[in-house]
């Protein structure tokens, strides 16, 4: 099977005024090209030709070479490569939105603000090393001859994967060209062959909760629960609180009809970047400790959770709102397939009222958990991310004792994870 990741680099500040508008001239010559190529598939209604499936993608991208190609070579500096590449990114974006059109569902057409910046490797863009002031040179053909050399600074992870990607371990695929807040950056898809491990020493159960970001039991084979980490970044969450009330309160001072600004919009940019890191390092630690102990990870399935609005207190439902557990998942299983290592989804119903240990129903309070049968007290998030363990492994099974391995319970008292 093959999986792939993405690599962020970033254009470096130092690089010289003359090339960076060079570079910038190339991005937005391929926005006018590609602009040209969606206005004349709109002009005659190519798109609904597609939908129909009167003509299908290969012939469109035929059609759109022999009525533009000459013109584009004639008034644009552009390599025969990218204008290829900009062809068939619209076309791929209006493919898109055809096949969800023929599958009866509601579509909108794709937006032309900006098309993806595709640019092939090695022969439009390609990679060296040399010196020690920046990571990385890309050299990037802007026109039909010109090639500029553009200084690029990434981090360790970033770095040593292209690194072991030019020297053959993995593939590289098309680079992507990404303008964001007035400056370059370049996508990089990194792809690998991987097996599926089959067999395995045993299994993490992970909750992801409001109270933690996530809480991670590793069940052994052997019939012992190990170990148990809570994740949580506490400064990060109070820093996001901190710009809802700001988000609140400038809110509070806009236009009757006005519902957002400029610097509301930023200010929810810098809470998805966190929860975008958040989710990331959250996602890297539970594949880290699955890779360590050769074991298995499963999680909750939390598509339908929602906010609802009238039946939690509106503290609750932005909580449950800005609940990063989708972001976790996702991250969750493209880096465990990168490692080889299967993840589980398991239904979430009762995982924190049943104890794991005797299976019976429990009392939860806030954050603590107790069971009325074995008077056992725990922390409400361990018993549960142990109860995800148990059904990943055998759903019909209700705690510990129930499990054919017999499993023992990691005994700690409730208070020692507050």
């Amino acid at each position: 099977m093959q999986v792939a990741k993405s690599i962020m680099v970033k254009v470096s500040k130092k690089v010289n005024r003359d090339k960076f508008l060079s570079l910038r001239n190339f991005f937005n010559t391929y926005q006018t090209i590609a602009r040209l190529y969606y206005s004349y598939i709109l002009e005659n209604s190519l798109e609904e030709k597609l939908c129909s499936g009167e003509i299908t993608s290969k012939d469109l991208k035929n059609l759109l070479h022999q009525k533009l190609y000459r013109q584009i070579k004639e008034s644009f500096d552009i390599g025969s490569q990218t204008v290829q590449e900009i062809r068939d990114v619209v076309v791929e974006a209006i493919n898109s939105y055809a096949q969800l059109i023929r599958k009866g569902k509601k579509a909108s057409l794709p937006k032309v603000e900006e098309f993806t910046v595709r640019v092939n490797y090695p022969r439009v863009v390609s990679v060296f090393e040399q010196g020690k002031k920046f990571d990385f040179f890309f050299k990037v053909k802007v026109n039909g001859d010109k090639r500029i050399t553009i200084p690029i600074e990434c981090g360790k992870m970033q770095k040593q994967l292209l690194k072991d990607a030019l020297n053959g371990e993995y593939k590289i695929g098309a680079f992507q060209l990404i303008r964001r807040d007035d400056w370059f950056y370049f996508s990089i898809p990194i792809k690998k062959e991987v097996e599926i491990k089959q067999t395995y020493d045993g299994i993490i159960g992970v909750d992801l909760g409001l109270r933690y970001n996530a809480i991670i039991t590793l069940l052994y084979k052997n019939g012992k629960i190990t170990k148990v980490e809570f994740l949580k970044y506490r400064k990060l969450m109070h820093k996001i609180r901190m710009l809802w009330h700001r988000i609140d309160e400038l809110k509070s001072m806009l236009p009757e009809g006005q519902r957002t600004s400029k610097r509301i919009q930023k200010l929810w940019k810098r809470i998805r970047r966190m929860n975008d890191w958040i989710a990331h390092n959250v996602s890297k630690r539970i594949v880290e400790i699955a890779k360590e102990n050769n074991s298995i990870i499963a999680m909750e399935n939390l598509k339908r959770l929602y906010p609802v609005k009238g039946k939690n207190l509106r503290k609750n439902n932005r909580r449950i709102s800005n609940w990063i557990r989708g972001k976790v998942v996702k991250y969750t299983i493209y880096k465990a397939k990168w490692e080889g290592i299967r993840v589980k989804l398991v239904s979430p119903k009762n995982t924190s009222k049943t104890c794991h240990l005797c299976g019976s129903q429990g009392l939860r309070i806030n954050a603590t958990f107790f069971c009325e049968h074995c008077k056992h007290t725990y922390n409400a998030d361990f018993n549960a991310s142990a109860n995800i363990g148990i059904r990943a492994t055998l759903p019909n099974v209700k705690g510990c004792v129930n499990h054919p391995l017999g499993l023992m319970a990691y005994k700690a008292p409730c208070n020692s994870w507050e």
